[in-house]
C-alpha cells in the first residue's frame, strides 16, 4: 500500500472490519510450521524517519513499539525469523525511501531484495532513468515497484511510464504494481488529490502489457475487488502474477478467502504469491500468513506454491 497518512491506514482497517475472530488471533500469535516463506510485499522507511507513535494494529488492537525506520527494520527481521520468512522483496517510496530499501538489503543481503517504489505525481516525480539504469545494471535494485500510479491519478498504461517499463524489459526486471482499491479518504489526502477509484481497475494495465510484451508484472493485492478483470488478465497474459497483499489480514476473513478461492479455482494457483504489506505493523506478517494457512480450500501443495514456489519462479530468486 502507498505511503499515505496514518489516519487513512487506520480507517482502512476499520472499514474492513475486525476480520479475525479470537481463535484466529490466538493461532496467528503462535509460530508457524518451519517451512520457508517468501514475502514479496514489504515496505522500508529511512532509519531516522519517525513512525506513528504507538500505532494501533487495526485488526488486533495491539500497540506498536516501533518508533522509527530503524526499529521497524529490526522488528520485521524478528517477525520474519519467527515465521521462517527467508526472503522478502522490500520497496521504498520515492527519493530517500528508495535508499531505505537498499539499506535493508545491505543490512541482510541474503534476506532482502531491494525494489524501487515510484509514483509520478507532481509532489513525487519519477526518478531519473539513468539512476535506475545504473541500479538495475549493478544489481542494487532487482524490482521496479511498488508502482503507485493509481495514487497519482494515473494508470500504468500512461505513456509517462513507458520508458520505465522499457527499461524493466531491457534488464528483465519484474514490476510490482499497486492495483485495485485504496484506503478510505485517499483522494482527500494531500498526497493523492488526483487519485480515483477508476484508476484501480486491472483492465487499465492492458495497453501497457501489449506495448511491453516481455514485462513481468505483479498485480499487488490481487487487484481486489475486481475479481473478473483480474482473472481475465491472468488468462490472457502468462507474464502476470498476483500477490495477496494486505487482503490477507485487513479484509474480513470470509471476503479474503472467497476472493483467493476464485483465483485458485479458476486455475491460477501457480500465479499467486504471498505478500504481507505490513506497513507500520510487523506483527501483520504473522496475521497474513495465518490468513493463507487457514484457507480450507487450499491443498498443502497450493499453500507451498503461494508461500514459496511461485515467488521463486516469478522473481527468479
Amino acid at each position: 500500500m502507498a505511503n499515505i497518512g496514518r489516519r487513512d491506514l487506520l480507517k482502512f482497517g476499520g472499514a474492513a472490519g475486525l476480520s479475525l475472530a479470537l481463535p484466529d488471533l490466538l493461532r496467528a500469535a503462535g509460530p508457524t510450521e518451519a517451512q520457508p516463506i517468501i514475502d514479496v510485499h514489504l515496505h522500508a522507511y529511512p532509519a531516522s524517519m519517525p513512525l506513528p507513535a504507538a500505532a494501533t494494529n487495526p485488526i488486533t488492537g495491539a500497540k506498536s513499539t516501533v518508533r522509527n525506520g530503524a526499529d521497524h527494520l529490526m522488528a520485521c527481521i524478528a517477525e520474519m525469523k519467527r515465521h521462517n520468512v527467508v526472503r522478502g522483496v522490500v520497496s521504498g517510496g520515492d527519493g530517500d525511501r528508495i535508499e531505505a530499501a537498499i539499506a535493508w538489503h545491505d543490512r541482510d543481503p541474503g534476506r532482502f531484495v531491494a525494489a524501487a517504489g515510484i509514483r509520478g505525481s507532481e509532489d513525487t516525480p519519477l526518478p531519473p532513468l539513468d539512476m535506475l539504469r545504473k541500479a538495475f545494471a549493478d544489481g542494487t535494485i532487482k524490482v521496479l515497484g511498488e508502482v503507485t500510479a493509481e495514487y497519482a491519478g494515473l494508470t500504468l498504461s500512461d505513456p509517462k511510464y513507458d520508458p520505465y517499463l522499457a527499461l524493466a524489459e531491457e534488464f528483465d526486471i519484474p514490476v510490482a504494481l499497486h492495483i485495485g482499491t485504496m484506503p478510505p479518504g485517499t483522494p482527500f489526502d494531500p498526497c493523492c488529490r488526483t487519485a480515483r477509484a477508476r484508476f484501480g481497475h486491472p483492465e487499465t494495465v492492458e495497453d501497457a502489457l501489449v506495448r511491453h510484451p516481455k514485462l513481468r508484472l505483479n498485480l499487488m493485492h490481487s487487484g481486489w475487488p475486481y475479481i473478473e478483470e483480474t482473472k481475465a488478465l491472468l488468462m490472457l497474459y502468462p507474464n502476470v502474477n498476483v500477490d495477496t497483499g494486505a487482503n490477507a489480514w485487513l479484509l474480513p476473513r470470509e471476503e479474503f478467502h472467497d476472493y483467493l478461492h476464485q483465483i485458485v479455482g479458476a486455475g491460477f494457483g501457480n500465479r499467486v504469491m504471498f505478500g504481507s504489506d505490513n506497513m507500520f505493523w510487523p506483527d501483520a506478517i504473522g496475521l497474513a500468513i495465518e490468513g493463507v494457512e487457514s484457507a480450507p480450500f487450499l491443498s498443502e501443495q497450493q499453500k507451498r506454491d503461494i508461500f514459496y514456489n511461485n515467488a521463486v519462479a516469478f522473481y527468479r530468486l
